[in-house]
């Protein structure tokens, strides 16, 4: 009898200990919080600068705490990354949006959007970072100047660089505050051109994750997601 109260006693106190380990956490401590996207414009300074979304991930056994990773690209300084503690709602709602910007500040007027477009649009028909070429086809894609020629590659872009055409359906998209996610979905957790860029870090995310994220969205009112409050300071204004 003595040695089963002693192992109860041990076990529960193994429960307790990996249900609040998380408490312990140096990244917890050190970590701030966000709730949401709107958080972003307090901790990424200056501008032009761009938020994107390049990890995220669940601490605890029981009590969980969950965490995103951003890449904050700048334009005229280094960029840099940092790490948020967040909700779980908002964890939830970016389950797709690996790879994503998630906020950008235009350096006019401090323009924010915090709509989910692909990672450096806000870069893109800018005269100071690029121009516009023709391509042999008679199109015309996005090419960064010589001092911005490393931004594709911060970006995750691999080969691809923006057309005129997808530019505009990015507006499209801004204009309706709907997130974009290439025009033939190249971007995003499930979009060919992020899947190779973070192919050698990218984690494998659990079905359960996907359900609730498509569940969420399925049970979602209409008139609930059209007269969702949004902060003052936040604007949405076209790339």
């Amino acid at each position: 009898m003595k040695n089963m109260n002693q192992f109860s006693i041990y076990a529960l106190l193994v429960l307790i200990y990996l249900g609040m380990s998380k408490s312990f956490a140096p990244a917890e401590k050190i970590a701030p919080y966000i709730k949401n996207q709107y958080d972003l414009s307090k901790y990424v300074k200056n501008a032009p600068v761009s938020a994107i979304l390049i990890d995220y991930f669940k601490a605890g056994f029981i009590i969980k705490t969950y965490f995103h990773r951003y890449k904050i690209v700048h334009g005229f300084t280094q960029p840099e990354i940092i790490t948020f503690r967040i909700s779980k709602n908002y964890y939830q709602d970016n389950i797709l949006n690996l790879g994503m910007s998630l906020f950008n500040r235009k350096e006019r007027l401090n323009e924010e959007t915090y709509i989910p477009t692909p990672p450096g649009m806000i870069y893109v028909d800018d005269s100071f970072y690029g121009k516009w070429v023709y391509e042999n086809s008679g199109s015309q894609i996005w090419d960064f100047h010589r001092g911005y020629k490393h931004f594709p590659e911060l970006f995750g872009w691999g080969n691809f660089r923006p057309t005129k055409d997808f530019l505009s359906q990015l507006q499209v998209h801004l204009a309706s505050e709907k997130p974009f996610y290439g025009t033939n979905e190249e971007f995003g957790l499930n979009g060919s051109i992020s899947k190779e860029f973070y192919k050698t870090n990218q984690r494998k995310i659990k079905n359960i994750d996907k359900i609730k994220y498509h569940l969420k969205n399925f049970l979602s009112i209409p008139w609930q997601k059209k007269h969702k409050s949004i902060p003052p300071h936040s604007t949405t204004k076209k790339i």
